[in-house]
């Protein structure tokens, strides 16, 4: 897996939009950008070609493929099915491509389902005049198939807010421009990149120990769970999973093979990596279970619930002046495991805890848990740890040594983590 993932750009919008122009243009701009040919059961306009604009097939072998699992996205649009291979854009997201797609809304909407961190633009002429006659001189369409799709935007603009950004399509001009900087700048966020060589150079000896990732398989697990009181509400933490994921970035930076086991976190999971979401303490055990033993590390960094109501209430509570919730504990899920599964990989650890005896506790949950490595933050230093960006503590090793970290970024502070983890577990393999 290239371990510089790319980026999925999905334009939608009403058709007639000019949502095809400016994808091709982002194809023919940046070298890095390829696009995906959908799928369709209409038959080819005008000039195209099949494998180039579309791939044309019967309704019948499309309604197979959808059956088979083919298609990543797929909708009906006009009388006529279309989609996207599930498989081909995998691929050319993890070997460093970003691919372009230029679909309608309906599967617009199903891509940021499946790919969360997928960048939806919205593409929309400057009033319904120009749209209308705009899709009249394109003559593929009869007057009432024009006005069937200009009903049709009526609908899909309805959905612009769950879009990341929007071009009005006026001049073309300023429209590839436009496109053109949301493609830039994507890729320049931090989050979209792999770490910056140029930060390690300030400080090399601090991450010798990432190459050691390089082809290995990697686990982590992020984010808080929730236990369900009734179909509103839940039992959780304050958890944002932004440690959990940095660790899953650092992982997939240092060329691992990452499973991202996550909680329903408050922010977007990681591009790059594979992801399976959980919501309880025991769909996340479920999940470990299956899968720790083809593992070469599990990062135990989601924060579990501890509790969840002993009974689930069907509906909504109603609102009465007093409320008895009775707990139970949850599963332990780094004992059970450690109890249950034969072959369990190493297991590093964390363990925010509070007070003067911090560390201690952290140790001794180390020991009980039967991981090689913990990672302690105390959580009442103000502005680190739960819903804030930075993050400070010890990396404790069962050997009795550590390493202690300064407050700083969580992204930063994975980097090192998973450098150390890395040294050790070589140290290990040569002693």
């Amino acid at each position: 897996m290239n371990n510089s993932p790319g980026q999925l750009i999905v334009l939608a919008g009403p058709s007639g939009a000019g949502k095809t122009t400016l994808a091709h243009h982002l194809v023919e701009t940046f070298s890095s950008a390829v696009f995906s040919v959908s799928t369709t059961t209409r038959v080819a306009r005008g000039s195209e070609i099949e494998g180039v604009d579309y791939f044309f097939t019967g309704r019948e072998e499309f309604q197979k493929r959808i059956e088979n699992g083919y298609f990543l996205e797929y909708a009906e649009v006009h009388g006529h099915l279309y989609g996207t291979s599930g498989d081909w854009v995998r691929e050319e997201l993890a070997r460093g491509g970003s691919v372009i797609l230029d679909i309608d809304v309906q599967g617009a909407l199903q891509i940021k389902e499946a790919f969360p961190v997928s960048i939806l633009i919205f593409i929309l002429p400057p009033s319904p005049d120009v749209l209308s006659s705009r899709l009249s001189s394109r003559n593929t369409d009869d007057p009432d198939a024009v006005l069937l799709r200009l009903e049709m935007a009526a609908w899909e603009i309805s959905w612009i807010g769950s879009f990341d950004y929007f071009i009005c399509n006026s001049r073309l001009d300023d429209s590839m421009v436009q496109v053109e900087s949301i493609f830039r700048g994507e890729r320049l966020k931090i989050a979209n990149i792999t770490f910056p060589p140029e930060v390690r150079a300030f400080t090399p000896d601090r991450f010798i120990g990432l190459e050691h990732w390089h082809g290995k398989r990697v686990i982590v697990t992020s984010g808080p769970t929730r236990e369900a009181l009734d179909r509103v509400r839940f039992i959780s933490n304050r958890s944002s999973g932004l440690m959990g994921c940095s660790m899953a970035i650092a992982f997939r930076d240092a060329g691992a093979d990452v499973l991202f086991v996550t909680g329903p976190a408050c922010i977007s999971r990681p591009a790059g990596v594979d992801t399976i979401p959980v919501e309880t303490a025991k769909e996340m055990l479920e999940i470990l279970v299956r899968e720790v033993e083809e593992a070469d590390l599990l990062v135990m960094a989601a924060a579990v619930s501890d509790f969840r109501p002993s009974t689930f209430r069907d509906g909504k509570t109603e609102r009465s002046g007093t409320v008895r919730l009775d707990l139970e504990a949850t599963s332990d899920i780094l004992e059970e495991l450690d109890r249950t599964i034969d072959c369990m990989c190493p297991v590093m650890a964390f363990s925010l805890e509070f007070g003067p005896d911090g560390e201690k506790r952290a140790l001794g949950k180390m020991k009980r848990k039967g991981a090689i490595a913990i990672f302690y933050n105390p959580g009442d230093v103000q502005g680190a740890g739960m819903e804030a960006s930075s993050n400070l503590g010890k990396l404790f090793f069962n050997d009795g040594s550590y390493l202690e970290v300064k407050r700083s970024s969580k992204r930063y502070i994975a980097e090192l983590l998973t450098a150390a983890m890395g040294r050790y577990l070589k140290k290990g393999n040569e002693s």
